[in-house]
């Protein structure tokens, strides 16, 4: 699965070139001893000698939710693991429909076991784990914004404008079973340039116009920040109020994206800087292209005369035993 990726991203190099703008809350840093938050964060980034970022250092095992605005937004969630060389522990719940990647399914009537299952196995192989969900399930449609609406009026409050309304079920299912052997839950709130008020930002940029036409999203701003699971409500009815309350804070966010063009948390990068206070500019790029999209090329390449070798000898003894007889 990491070659693949690294296919993926160089792929998306080459037809759809874009940047991560990553803005860090200050709870990604409060549990370490530093005299700033900002001297804390360089500890957790890993750069060239340009200065620009080329790893993020994230636990080895953690779940991660964000608000779900394209299909094509589990590409970007996916270069965040590789930067953290996780991209290999990749584990996303999403749609079937999009089964590019990991699965475990999304109808959890259907698949609660079958997610139970493989959660329980991970545990216990110990091995790194990003688990990623969208709360929302879907992207925003005339369709699904209609659900959301419906939902709202039966939790007697309004619908959110750039957002639908989550769902627990699933996000509380992973929660209970992973317990304590996931520390850190990571909140990303994902915004894209260029969506008008009115428009559904998955009509606008496409998976198509994304990849055939080289029209998908130049800068993918990312406002993220951590809670300690152990910290988080337990029972449906609060950890409810408490995920409604995570993305009325988003849909605020993105109000204030679509009207300036970042999020509110979200320092200034000029064209020519890389970073400012808490937020750093990366480019969707791999750091090495020939080593890690090509590299299985070039031992196949090392391998191809001494297999050819082996066979010739082989051939050789054949041919030297049928004639002794």
């Amino acid at each position: 699965m990491r070659q693949w990726a690294q296919n993926l991203f160089q792929i998306m190099k080459m037809f759809a070139p874009g940047e991560l703008i990553i803005t860090f809350d200050d709870s990604i840093t409060d549990d370490m001893d530093n005299d700033s938050s900002n001297e804390a964060l360089e500890h957790l980034l890993t750069r060239n000698m340009k200065g620009q970022v080329t790893g993020i250092s994230f636990p080895e095992k953690l779940i991660m939710i964000s608000n779900h605005q394209i299909y094509a937004d589990w590409i970007y969630i996916w270069f965040l693991a590789y930067l953290s060389k996780a991209h290999g522990a990749l584990k996303i719940m999403l749609k079937h429909s999009l089964s590019q990647v990991p699965i475990y399914g999304i109808k959890l009537e259907h698949d609660k076991d079958n997610i139970v299952n493989n959660l329980e196995t991970a545990k216990k192989r110990g091995r790194p784990l990003w688990l990623v969900l969208f709360p929302e399930g879907t992207v925003i449609s005339d369709d699904t914004r209609q659900k959301s609406k419906n939902f709202a009026a039966k939790l007697h409050m309004d619908d959110y404008k750039f957002t639908l309304l989550p769902r627990t079920t699933g996000l509380l299912l992973c929660k209970h079973t992973l317990g304590d052997s996931v520390e850190w839950l990571y909140d990303l709130t994902v915004g894209y340039p260029g969506i008008e008020p009115g428009q559904n930002p998955e009509d606008v940029m496409t998976m198509k116009r994304i990849f055939c036409e080289g029209n998908g999203p130049h800068e993918i701003h990312i406002h993220m920040r951590r809670y300690r699971l152990k910290d988080l409500p337990t029972d449906t009815e609060h950890f409810t109020r408490w995920l409604l309350d995570r993305w009325t804070e988003k849909d605020k966010r993105l109000v204030y994206f679509n009207e300036h063009g970042k999020f509110p948390e979200e320092s200034d990068i000029e064209s020519d800087r890389i970073y400012n206070g808490r937020t750093v500019k990366i480019p969707i790029q791999l750091k090495n292209t020939l080593r890690e999209c090509y590299g299985y090329l070039l031992y196949l390449l090392i391998y191809i005369p001494i297999i050819y070798a082996i066979l010739h000898i082989m051939r050789f003894a054949y041919t030297t035993i049928v004639q002794s007889l």
